[in-house]
């Protein structure tokens, strides 16, 4: 009776998301390609499902995640020779609850690291900056700009969204300051992660 009862109550207990599935973002697939010698001179992906790692939005510049409550987590960086570089980042969390702190987290980082240096390079000013968006159950975009003696260097465009437990980060040095252009990227995966147990 008590080993009914018990499988009972686990059948009825919410699923939680503790991987994601191999090839589950956007552009997973290419990343997980193999490149040839010319393609790899050209182009290049990094993958990770480093739990430690920081969001590729970070203001303050920290090295490991400075969020709590993770349980998967996957990142996916591209480098073309262009030069252009842009990622793609979902997080998962013990709870919506833990998401959206982590949301909170980074927009109040946005405003206490706004303008900084970077020690590596002090001739570099950067400044970040936030934008209303819409994906997900909330979103917003967000991004800085590198100056050097008064010139504008470099322009990132992110938007970071939650849906439910899970945050979605995507960024781009392409073009103008304009989180628009990954907005449908961010609401692609906001519906996708609802696939995953738990999610939503």
């Amino acid at each position: 009776m008590i080993s009914v009862a018990l499988s009972l109550l686990l059948a009825l207990s919410p699923a939680t998301a503790t991987e994601i599935p191999k090839n589950f973002l956007l552009t997973e697939r290419d990343a997980r390609r193999t490149l040839t010698p010319e393609q790899a001179a050209e182009q290049g992906y990094q993958l990770s499902d480093k739990l430690t790692g920081p969001l590729e939005l970070n203001p303050c510049g920290h090295r490991r995640a400075v969020d709590r409550n993770r349980v998967a987590a996957r990142t996916i960086t591209l480098w073309t020779s262009g030069p252009s570089n842009s990622s793609e980042q979902l997080v998962i969390y013990k709870s919506p609850r833990a998401a959206h702190s982590a949301l909170i987290r980074l927009r109040a980082e946005v405003k206490r690291c706004a303008r900084k240096g970077d020690p590596s390079a002090p001739e570099l000013k950067i400044q970040w900056r936030t934008s209303k968006a819409k994906a997900g159950d909330e979103a917003i975009g967000m991004g800085y700009q590198t100056w050097q003696d008064g010139s504008l260097n470099q322009t990132i465009t992110g938007i970071v969204a939650r849906r439910g437990s899970a945050l979605m980060i995507y960024t781009t040095d392409e073009g103008f300051y304009g989180p628009g252009q990954l907005t449908k990227d961010a609401r692609k995966m906001a519906a996708k992660v609802c696939k995953l147990p738990g999610v939503c």
